[in-house]
């Protein structure tokens, strides 16, 4: 009798532990706070009534003195969208359509793992650190396993950010347009979707073939308007949410914006990242960092960015 009583308890404690870690593993949200900031992350999972199967990167961001979130509830920002090469995609979206993991590393940091994608045999961890009081620090690494979807010479990744009725759609950049002498803040907003839809830098002389039929319509269409330096910002309500790149040892960071990616009142603040001449088989790393407080000043902005870089 007391050798079944032992055994019973075992298969109790299995079955207890199996149901444990498949609700672990079942969790495809991360919440973190640190400092003014709340943050939910998400995995390519659907949750709750509103959050979209997909959408991973940041699904919800609050401020303390901003009691909605940031980011379209169905949809999220920071959003891994693309990996291209230059020809029409196969798999449109495909980041958001393979497996991914999410972990959380600490009570400030949090991991996205997803393996080697199907049509572009890409690698990737994003590493999301939460910096009081009102930053994130974004690490995103990657390794290309097979280059037979790249035949034009680079890699390009999309991420995209969908903001939540803000009152001002569009986006601004210290830069040049043709005549400008000098380097002045710009508002830039395009009245269509793709169109002028992408900012490179000054110095960003690098072409990078795109099809007729690229269908990644936002990193296509090269606007006149010229960054100086790798940053730029979105009012929403109160506040001020930017992105602030330091300058990549390899390949170039372009910006991105639609007046609509979420729907009409709904804009996308997207960006992405091209790398030339790249390694099968070898990690590489970019970071950014994205910024999320009340607003103050444009002079305030170009404060963040200089600290950002010491």
């Amino acid at each position: 009798m007391l050798v079944v009583r032992l055994s019973a308890n075992r298969i109790f404690l299995c079955l207890l532990s199996a149901l444990f870690f498949a609700a672990t593993r079942a969790q495809p949200t991360v919440t973190l706070k640190k400092g003014d900031l709340k943050a939910v992350f998400a995995d390519n999972s659907k949750y709750g009534e509103h959050h979209y199967k997909g959408y991973n990167g940041i699904a919800e961001l609050y401020h303390k003195k901003q009691d909605s979130s940031l980011f379209v509830p169905s949809f999220a920002g920071v959003n891994l969208e693309h990996i291209f090469g230059g020809d029409s995609l196969v798999s449109l979206f495909e980041p958001r359509k393979q497996p991914m993991k999410i972990r959380k590393l600490s009570g400030s940091k949090v991991e996205l793992y997803q393996p080697r994608t199907g049509a572009t045999n890409v690698e990737s961890w994003t590493r999301f650190k939460m910096v009081a009081p009102h930053y994130l620090d974004v690490e995103f690494s990657f390794v290309v396993h097979d280059a037979e979807m790249f035949k034009h010479g680079y890699i390009g990744f999309f991420w995209a950010s969908y903001i939540y009725q803000p009152e001002i759609l569009g986006i601004y950049l210290k830069g040049k347009q043709p005549g400008d002498d000098t380097s002045h803040w710009k508002y830039l907003f395009t009245d269509q979707h793709g169109k002028n839809g992408t900012h490179a830098a000054l110095d960003d002389t690098a072409h990078f073939y795109m099809a007729p039929d690229f269908n990644v319509v936002l990193a296509k269409e090269i606007s006149a308007c010229r960054f100086e330096k790798p940053f730029y910002y979105g009012r929403f309500h109160s506040m001020v949410f930017g992105y602030l790149f330091p300058k990549p040892k390899e390949g170039v960071f372009r910006f991105s914006q639609s007046p609509d990616g979420a729907g009409e009142g709904q804009p996308a603040w997207d960006f992405h990242y091209l790398l030339p001449h790249f390694e099968v088989g070898k990690k590489y790393s970019i970071n950014w960092r994205v910024l999320y407080k009340e607003w103050v000043s444009e002079r305030d902005i170009e404060k963040e960015y200089e600290n950002m870089k010491k």
